[in-house]
């Protein structure tokens, strides 16, 4: 078990056009842990505390997000694979 996020830690993807399916690393203690949905500016739109090692997170949004996942020890961010395709296609 570990406490400093890495970027393997995380894995991000959307599974639809308004909610994306985050899976943490089961070796990351979820104790400090928290995670944050940002928009594509790097907004903060969304913060959760995880109680589990997959969150599925459902918003209205049909652009780029990403995920930050912060314990006491560091952070990790991910762009959430898939999200906002319809946004770069303008």
């Amino acid at each position: 078990m570990h406490t400093k996020p890495l970027y393997q830690d995380l894995e991000a993807k959307a599974v639809s056009d308004n909610c994306i399916k985050v899976t943490i690393n089961e070796d990351l203690s979820l104790e400090t842990a928290t995670i944050k949905i940002l928009g594509p500016n790097r907004n903060l739109m969304l913060l959760v505390k995880p109680t589990s090692y997959t969150l599925d997170v459902c918003f209205g949004t049909g652009e780029p997000t990403f995920v930050e996942l912060h314990t006491s020890n560091g952070s990790s961010v991910q762009y959430v694979k898939g999200s906002g395709d319809d946004f770069y296609k303008k």
